[in-house]
């Protein structure tokens, strides 16, 4: 029997299979319109950084790349062109300009932009990469190359499904802005010892957390009415040790030390 590996593809030759080829247009294109709105705000620096760490993240399979390059993206808006940061050797003092508030085409592009390259990128590392880290317990190689996940796996209403869902995700995160916005105007925040910034933060928290707890009671709620009877009673029965773990334990041991006091007892013949 032959020990000889099979030629493993290349990665370019993985990238011209159509479900690759369809993510990594995808991600061209957020990564695309990102440059378009950045070098629109003079963030050309900011540009190359991202497109070195995207080239990387995927030839590499350097799953770090969205997250620095989101970091990259988060700073840039608030100093636009690293200008504060230059300023720092020179001895100016830092400034930060106002967020613009409402609704702002170029961030919802730019949003848009950075969530489909993340996605596509995640995806791509998936197919052209091992979706999970070798085992480090395993100490020599296979005879046989372990077979990746074939792309061909990919159905054709993947893409648009994920297309679909990206895009609600930024409808929803736009009009939690303007959620924030029209309370800012409002006046509350204005009232208050906050920073603006620090103002539409607490709001932001405070509006998720009330979401979560109002989207955790429903499901609770949903997946208590579609039990059965039985699962039901076990659920119950288990709710009723939880919380009366100590008394029913002190009552066993009460309990289990009055059998044993009748037992000797019996055994002295008293």
């Amino acid at each position: 029997m032959s020990n000889d590996r099979p030629a493993e593809p290349s990665l370019f030759r993985r990238l011209r299979e159509s479900a690759a080829l369809n993510y990594l247009i995808m991600t061209g294109g957020g990564l695309f319109a990102y440059a378009l709105i950045m070098v629109s705000r003079g963030n050309d620096i900011g540009v190359m950084l991202a497109g070195v760490f995207a080239v990387a993240g995927i030839l590499a399979r350097w799953t770090a790349a969205p997250v620095l390059i989101l970091l990259i993206t988060t700073y840039l808006s608030i100093d636009p062109g690293f200008i504060n940061a230059i300023g720092v050797f020179g001895g100016s003092p830092w400034f930060f300009a106002r967020p613009i508030g409402g609704f702002n085409l170029e961030d919802l592009i730019l949003a848009a932009g950075l969530l489909a390259y993340s996605i596509g990128h995640y995806r791509l590392t998936v197919m052209l990469h091992d979706g999970m880290p070798s085992e480090p317990t395993v100490q020599r190689e296979p005879s046989v190359l372990l077979p990746r996940r074939p792309a061909s796996l990919v159905s054709k209403e993947e893409l648009p499904r994920t297309l679909m869902i990206a895009g609600g995700c930024v409808v929803v995160a736009q009009i939690g802005w303007l959620v924030l916005v029209a309370i800012e105007k409002a006046g509350r925040p204005r009232l208050s010892e906050f920073s603006p910034n620090a103002a539409r933060f607490f709001l932001y928290a405070w509006v998720l957390g009330l979401a979560l707890m109002v989207i955790s009671a429903a499901l609770v709620y949903l997946r208590g009415a579609g039990m059965t009877q039985p699962e039901a009673a076990t659920l119950l029965r288990d709710e009723f040790f939880q919380e009366n773990r100590r008394e029913t334990d002190r009552l066993q041991r009460w309990r289990r030390w009055f059998k044993e006091k009748v037992a000797r007892r019996r055994r002295s013949g008293k």
